[in-house]
């Protein structure tokens, strides 16, 4: 009897309840890493509940590659720049928004900068500005096109987790395209750096730039720190 219920309800009902109900899981999960006093981060489990909540499974970010995030999003002074989008953005809202630390989020997508947005004013996330940035042509490369942005003149952190590694040159633009924004003590966090073409690109960056690269491995994958 449950099973033909089932089968009569609307499939946009279904859509509609599952969205709701989703988005209730995360809003308790946002006030959990609210709650958390100053010197406190999210625990694992409260990680793994976040990323259940934000529901991008395919997509989601490591915990130790987030733990890394909040930890320096926490530590850092000046701006920060993310490129590319998602449940990373509203912990950096969390962790350095609140201590009057601005972030700017680069994201290609139309239809992922305007889920990203709505969460950002639904749950109050303070400090970060979700940018459209529609990838374009920079010579042998693809990158952000961020010309309409009013960007901070220097970065202090730079989270990179985008464009996607399709993307002709892949995410080889950043240190190009930014190289007067990069602050002088910068830090540069980029994720998937196990990846054959982010293997490429630290190479490259390391022969062309006066870069020190240094690879953290860890059980749920690789990321890199970048210090100029």
């Amino acid at each position: 009897m449950l099973r033909q219920i089932k089968q009569l309800v609307p499939l946009s009902v279904k859509h509609n309840v599952k969205e709701a109900l989703q988005e209730r899981r995360l809003r308790r999960a946002l006030l959990e890493v609210k709650s958390l006093p100053v010197d406190e981060f999210p625990s694992r489990d409260l990680l793994h509940e976040l990323q259940l909540a934000w529901g991008n499974d395919s997509f989601a970010a490591r915990y130790d590659y987030l733990e890394e995030v909040i930890k320096r999003a926490n530590e850092t002074r000046g701006p920060i720049l993310e490129c590319g989008s998602g449940l990373s953005t509203l912990l950096l809202g969390l962790f350095a928004g609140r201590r009057g630390v601005q972030t700017w989020s680069l994201e290609h997508l139309p239809e992922w900068h305007a889920r990203v947005t709505k969460a950002i004013h639904r749950h109050q996330i303070p400090g970060v500005n979700v940018c459209l940035a529609p990838l374009r042509e920079y010579g042998e490369f693809d990158w952000y096109d961020f010309s309409s942005r009013r960007l901070p003149e220097s970065f202090s952190l730079i989270v990179c987790d985008g464009p996607p590694g399709i993307t002709r040159g892949g995410r080889y633009g950043l240190l190009s395209v930014l190289e007067e924004r990069i602050g002088a003590n910068a830090l540069i966090l980029l994720d998937d750096a196990d990846r054959e073409d982010e293997t490429a690109i630290l190479k490259r960056w390391s022969l062309e730039n006066d870069v020190k690269v240094n690879l953290r491995a860890t059980p749920t994958g690789t990321f890199a720190l970048l210090n100029r």
